[in-house]
């Protein structure tokens, strides 16, 4: 669809169509996906900007914690790494990847992990936020969708350029946004671009999309 026109149907398409969380993307594989004009050029990484691929092609883990955690949130079957049991995923790289978010705690105390699509009969990726709080994990954030970049904040805790993914009457979609931490957990700050290229050159563009795409998170629950 041609851009100019996008945002000007955009609210009636919101309002006609439906999302299926259940419905599996006919148009993508499980590989994270670059637009080279997406993110305005952050797609290598700085000493304050990390870019990050997830490709799930690791044979072990990095750390022996990884394991530790996994089995802590019950998420996967920690006794196999290569064979679906009573429905529960083994715990395998080929499935989760790990990465720290806060430069304040160790990642045993704070992580994100990545979940490959289909996991858990999940039809899409998961971006899963984790905290310890007394002593236990807890989990802080969910995203539809994947990890895109890390960026250094003065917090300590990095701002995060997230691909959240949507499907709107039976179309894909894919929102790079910009999350920052406050008051306890991310929040959705401002639209970066979609499937049609970046809104970094076009603040008039940038702000309604902006708008729109935040509303589409909170009714959608696509971030949570």
């Amino acid at each position: 669809m041609n851009r100019q026109f996008l945002y000007i149907l955009a609210p009636f398409v919101l309002l006609l169509s439906c999302q299926d969380k259940s419905s599996t993307d006919q148009k993508t594989d499980d590989q994270t996906i670059f637009f080279a004009d997406t993110l305005s050029g952050h797609l290598e990484s700085t000493a304050d900007v990390v870019a990050i691929t997830t490709l799930f092609d690791a044979t072990e883990f990095e750390d022996p914690i990884m394991d530790r955690l996994l089995a802590e949130i019950k998420i996967c079957n920690p006794l196999t790494r290569d064979s679906i049991i009573d429905g529960a995923y083994p715990c395998s790289p080929k499935l989760f990847q790990f990465y720290t978010y806060n430069r304040k705690r160790g990642l045993e105390d704070a992580f994100l992990l990545q979940v490959r699509k289909g996991v858990n009969n999940f039809p899409y990726r998961r971006l899963l936020i984790f905290t310890r709080e007394n002593g236990e994990l807890v989990l802080m954030n969910g995203i539809i969708g994947y990890l895109v970049e890390k960026r250094k904040s003065d917090s300590g805790i990095d701002d995060l350029v997230v691909a959240v993914v949507d499907n709107i009457g039976g179309e894909y979609m894919r929102y790079d946004v910009l999350i920052r931490y406050e008051n306890g957990k991310y929040h959705f700050l401002e639209a970066l671009g979609d499937l049609e290229g970046s809104f970094e050159h076009n603040p008039e563009l940038k702000a309604e999309a902006t708008r729109q795409i935040g509303d589409r998170i909170k009714e959608k629950e696509l971030i949570y």
